[in-house]
Parts: C-alpha cells; sequence; structure tokens
C-alpha cells in the first residue's frame, strides 16, 4: 500500500537519461559556450544578426548528444532552414498571432518529420521569425549562417575530442564496418 501512495512521483523523477563521463560534460560545454561566443562576436563585429534563442538548444544537442539523430548535420541545418521557411511564408500571407503561431510551429513539426530532419530547437524558428520585425531575407541569412557555424564547428569538436566521443558500445564498430 505504501508503495502505490508514493509510484505516481517515483515514475516522475525517474531519469532514463544515463551519467556522461566528466570529459564528455567539460568537452561539450566548451564547444557550445566557444560557438556562441562566436555567434555573439560575428554578430557584435559585422552588425549582422548571426544569434537567435533557437541555436543554444541546438549546441546543447550537438555538441552533447553528437550521435543523437537530431543531431546529425542534415537535421541541424535541414530543421533549422525548413522551419525558418515555414516562418516566413506564414508570416507572409498572416497576421502574427495566437494561432498564426501555433500554426507555423505545427506545420515546421510535421514538415521536418515528413521528411526526416527533425531537430527539436528548430521548432523555435518559426516563432522568432513571426515575432521579428527584420525582413525576410536577413532571417534566412542568420539561420544559414548560423546552423552552418554550429555544425562546422561541431564537426571540429568531434574530431577534436574523437576520443571522447567514441561510440561506448561493444558491437558499435562492427555495425560501422558492415
Amino acid at each position: 500500500m505504501g508503495n502505490s501512495k508514493w509510484s505516481w512521483w517515483r515514475r516522475l523523477t525517474h531519469r532514463e537519461q544515463g551519467r556522461l563521463p566528466w570529459r564528455t560534460v567539460v568537452y561539450a560545454a566548451l564547444g557550445a559556450g566557444v560557438t556562441i561566443g562566436l555567434l555573439a562576436l560575428l554578430n557584435q563585429v559585422s552588425g549582422m544578426p548571426a544569434l537567435e534563442a533557437a541555436f543554444g538548444s541546438s549546441c546543447i544537442l550537438v555538441f552533447l548528444m553528437p550521435q543523437a539523430p537530431v543531431s546529425q548535420p542534415i537535421n541541424v541545418i535541414g530543421g533549422h532552414l525548413l522551419s525558418a521557411l515555414i516562418g516566413v511564408a506564414v508570416r507572409a500571407v498572416m497576421p502574427t498571432t495566437w494561432w498564426s503561431l501555433g500554426l507555423a510551429v505545427a506545420l515546421s513539426l510535421a514538415v521536418m518529420a515528413i521528411l526526416r530532419v527533425t531537430h527539436p530547437p528548430a521548432g523555435g524558428d518559426p516563432i522568432a521569425i513571426l515575432l521579428s520585425d527584420a525582413g525576410w531575407l536577413p532571417l534566412m541569412g542568420q539561420i544559414a549562417l548560423g546552423t552552418l557555424i554550429i555544425v562546422a564547428s561541431g564537426a571540429l569538436s568531434r574530431y577534436l575530442m574523437r576520443s571522447v566521443y567514441r561510440d561506448p558500445r561493444p558491437d558499435a564498430q562492427t555495425e560501422n564496418s558492415r
């Protein structure tokens, strides 16, 4: 009887995510921090917008979970660009209201899923675009440049830290050699 009283709490607080090695956490934090810092510096020096809030979430996925399907370059670039295009299209034909924001995110989710380029942080792109006063070209340039820098930084980080990012599964070598 005592177990059932608190079982809902145990289910709510149970974590499926395993512990990561401290080196992985440190390298991922450094990679994400340097990448966001680079985007912010580019923004400050050039005056060209190169940073948006969704990029922070993208960095968490790219640097901390590089093997995840949603962290792959095609997902990061494709997800952000498709969601941005949908945001631009919705903004062009609809007023910015609660329902157009919801519709833009829903369309982005559906298109990313259908094209198999799902990248969860990209769901924020339509919101940022609909709430922005900038034109579509600077917004698309910002998102394209930012995603390319994130992907390039992630690839460089994985190359430099390849011993840290090795797939820990014993059968991973067999799968990759097929």
